[in-house]
């Protein structure tokens, strides 16, 4: 992948900012026959492809069958395994995959927008993957900004991932489970973490809840659409309607949540600076606030324009949420900056999409990766991608040069792009292309 990208011109590399996002696709294998999960050493049989596992969609996207669970909960009486039925579970890996991002809040795709890093792993065992991809991009010359996942990765212990990659330089956006929303940590100073943002503990509990109430109101209307579209006794006019009152519901909701958030940003605290090797982190305190004076006048509230959050030690040190360093993140959860920078990481989507349809690199066909073993489906598949991301580079240059509309007519016709009739040595000083 960094050779890839390494064929971008230093001009077009240096416009990113350095913001990426992760996610993981997962790759079939053979070999499943056996005792079937990697984790299961007992019985005569062993599958013939041990880097591979069970996965499943759901969850962390670890699987095991239902012999193993029993096996596993004989052998451990407090483990809660479950089994997964055959035809909701497939043998293979994950693939992490770092794709960079647009810059932030920027519309126009100014560079290609390409793989940057994969790892492998069994599915579900994601522990150590995202540090060690920010850790590498880093090595690679790469910037360290906006770091975009889903709950696998902020769901880890704050140690394993919150943490080290904040000491690397990056920032943390992602997105919340629905009990991690509201209350999440206390600091007996005077602070309370919301949503994962710091805020003077005088906030009143209708805004400490509002993010809740926002999600709860936003999956009503979702089972509303889902109930609606299942109706086959209403009428069209009817679900219409329904749909309507609906939307103007959720309307309401996120105009009100539009106005608490902008009230309750008014007592929030702003970080200053990046996380110290001793995991200290300073916060400038909302002095303009108006109940900064209320706040102030508590007995125990923190004096001084700005705090010093420090690293937990002893029994604080084993809450899960200690200090609020796993939920703390870069933009506060639901506001518009937020919104936009987690939005950002959708596009790698279509990147798993093209590494797996059937005519290009079709990685989800274990058939076309028959030999066994983690190496050689790292090597076929990294390849693949570097395949995609050179799509992506020829995609960019069309898009940049083109004269028209593409269409599927004319998109390899070279009078569709800009061209210069300047000969190569005097290529310097042929006129530009268009845009």
């Amino acid at each position: 992948m960094g050779n890839s990208r390494l064929c971008l011109p230093q001009e077009l590399r240096d416009r990113s900012d350095g913001n990426v996002c992760l996610d993981a696709t997962f790759a079939g294998l053979h070999g499943k026959t056996g005792n079937r999960s990697a984790k299961n050493l007992k019985g005569d049989r062993r599958t013939a492809n041990p880097d591979g596992g069970w996965y499943r969609r759901e969850g962390s996207h670890g699987a095991v069958t239902h012999l193993d669970a029993v096996i596993f909960n004989k052998a451990d009486p407090s483990s809660n395994y479950k089994g997964t039925p055959e035809g909701k579970r497939d043998w293979g890996i994950e693939i992490e995959i770092a794709r960079m991002t647009a810059n932030y809040r920027e519309e126009e795709e100014r560079f290609p927008l390409l793989t940057v890093g994969i790892s492998f792993h069994i599915p579900g065992a994601i522990v150590g993957e995202g540090v060690r991809i920010a850790d590498s991009l880093l090595e690679r010359g790469h910037k360290a900004n906006l770091f975009i996942v889903d709950r696998a990765y902020s769901n880890g212990l704050y140690s394993e991932y919150a943490v080290p990659l904040r000491l690397l330089g990056f920032k943390h956006v992602f997105n919340y489970r629905e009990n991690d929303l509201g209350e999440q940590a206390f600091d007996p100073r005077g602070f309370v973490q919301i949503s994962g943002a710091w805020y003077l503990d005088t906030l009143p509990k209708v805004l400490r809840d509002a993010d809740k109430v926002i999600l709860a109101a936003g999956n009503t209307y979702d089972a509303i659409k889902k109930r609606l579209k299942k109706d086959i006794t209403s009428t069209p006019a009817d679900k219409e309607k329904a749909l309507s009152i609906a939307r103007k519901q959720l309307d309401l909701a996120e105009d009100r949540y539009r106005q608490q958030s902008a009230q309750r940003a008014k007592s929030r605290l702003k970080p200053k600076g990046h996380m110290e090797p001793d995991w200290t982190r300073r916060y400038l305190i909302p002095t303009e606030s108006p109940d900064y004076a209320k706040w102030k006048a508590k007995p125990g509230a923190h004096q001084g324009s700005s705090v010093l959050m420090k690293r937990p030690e002893g029994k604080d040190a084993d809450i899960p949420n200690a200090g609020g360093l796993k939920h703390e993140q870069y933009y506060p959860w639901g506001g518009d900056n937020w919104r936009a920078a987690n939005g950002m990481g959708n596009g790698l989507e279509s990147v798993n999409r093209n590494l797996k349809r059937s005519q290009y690199e079709d990685i989800a066909d274990a058939e076309k990766r028959a030999v066994r073993g983690n190496t050689f489906s790292y090597l076929v598949i990294a390849l693949a991608t570097v395949v995609e991301n050179m799509r992506k580079i020829v995609s960019f240059y069309k898009e940049q040069l083109k004269l028209r509309t593409l269409t599927p007519k004319n998109n390899r016709l070279p009078g569709s792009y800009w061209q210069s009739t300047t000969p190569a040595a005097e290529a310097n000083d042929a006129s530009d292309p268009p845009g």
